[in-house]
């Protein structure tokens, strides 16, 4: 959410700032620890103002960076916070500085921010304190969000080539049916023949099109508005997922995707020293809905006792080289790295089918769009060797 506040600096001027924040408590932490005191705060719908994004990821490098130098962690954040050049983010460094200053833990400090640290982050840091491991906590997290930053750009990459393709030939069919071919038509209208077979099409559509061209063109922004509806809606993207899940090639694919990331996660957290429940409760929020009753009887099976093996197979949440790797990790006891090597065979298969269906899909996308293209142009003048041949 974003907030307008006015409110009295520490130099004891009035000023206005807008600020990120996950809730009304946020923002006014976020002040106050400053040194400001709020005379006005109130929500802001839209705007095209923005404050730029918490860096997370150069937060946590420079951090470790100084803590492996030897700073202790009220100084590392006292050095962050003012070699902030912009001042965007100090009052994010000014909170985490009041709270270390009081005596808390830098968990419970970066728990007053939950728009800025993620709960995955916080429980590992959290986890840590008790061994006096944060920083290997934090490289952890980094490398963690590093590989989840991996695959989402071979995935983007992957899809941005045929997402182009299909979006500019879609405009180039539009601009055919909705223009260029209502122009052809009525070239065409006084010629007899248009009244004989398929050309008969050229003629409706074309006579359609220029009768109804507000109608026409409408509907063609108002398709366009409905796709970026659909994709915008949280709701319509969570049902299209589950649609998607159950087809039968692209939807285990997709299922072996959320299965890397589920594993990850909860690798990561066991190494972390989180216990085996906490962090299956807590992988459970970043999964898709469609994934979450099934991790749901999992943590209820493995609260009963049985075994992750038995309970990720019985789940649906394990395949059979996951199935071998949970046992030996069990026997073992390092469960912790046996999911992590899962997750790494699983993003290592998505990496391959990716490379795949993407050599297969943007030449099948060429060759369709191509047909359509020339079906339409093969009608546009197939009439003039019609009328070549009378003549």
């Amino acid at each position: 959410m974003r907030f307008e506040i006015k409110m009295v600096n520490a130099a004891l001027q009035v000023e206005t700032v807008v600020m990120e924040a996950a809730s009304e408590t946020e923002a006014r932490q976020l002040v106050g620890s400053s040194g400001a005191r709020i005379l006005e705060l109130r929500g802001l719908r839209s705007g095209l103002q923005r404050q730029a994004k918490f860096n997370l990821a150069v937060f946590n490098q420079q951090l470790c960076s100084l803590l492996e130098a030897g700073q202790t962690l009220v100084d590392a954040i006292d050095i962050l916070g003012r070699n902030d050049q912009r001042g965007q983010h100090r009052a994010v460094y000014d909170s985490l500085l009041q709270s270390l200053q009081q005596g808390k833990q830098l968990s419970d400090a970066m728990a007053a921010l939950p728009s800025v640290f993620p709960q995955l982050y916080m429980t590992m840091v959290r986890a840590s304190e008790t061994t006096g491991t944060v920083r290997m906590a934090i490289t952890r997290f980094m490398h963690y969000q590093r590989q989840i930053d991996e695959m989402r750009a071979k995935l983007a990459a992957a899809a941005t080539y045929p997402a182009i393709l299909l979006g500019v030939g879609s405009l180039v069919i539009a601009f055919l049916m909705l223009y260029i071919l209502p122009s052809f038509s009525a070239v065409y209208e006084d010629a007899a023949t248009l009244g004989r077979g398929g050309h008969g099409f050229v003629q409706w559509w074309g006579s359609f099109v220029r009768n109804n061209t507000v109608l026409a063109w409408s509907t063609l922004f108002g398709a366009i508005g409905l796709l970026a509806f659909l994709a915008l809606h949280r709701g319509m993207r969570a049902a299209a997922f589950r649609k998607l899940l159950a087809t039968p090639w692209i939807g285990e694919r997709m299922w072996i995707l959320q299965l890397a990331r589920l594993y990850r996660t909860l690798g990561m957290l066991l190494r972390s020293g989180v216990s085996v429940l906490a962090a299956m409760r807590m992988t459970q929020a970043s999964l898709p809905d469609a994934m979450r009753g099934h991790l749901a009887q999992a943590i209820q099976a493995v609260s009963e006792g049985r075994p992750m093996s038995a309970v990720m197979r019985d789940c649906r949440l394990s395949t059979e080289v996951a199935q071998r790797l949970l046992l030996a990790g069990e026997s073992s006891g390092n469960l912790d790295e046996m999911m992590e090597r899962i997750a790494d065979f699983y993003d290592q298969e998505t990496a391959v089918w990716v490379d795949t269906a993407g050599r297969l899909l943007e030449p099948a996308l060429m060759l369709g769009i191509g047909l359509v293209v020339g079906a339409i142009v093969l009608m546009l003048y197939s009439p003039i060797f019609d009328l070549a041949n009378i003549v």
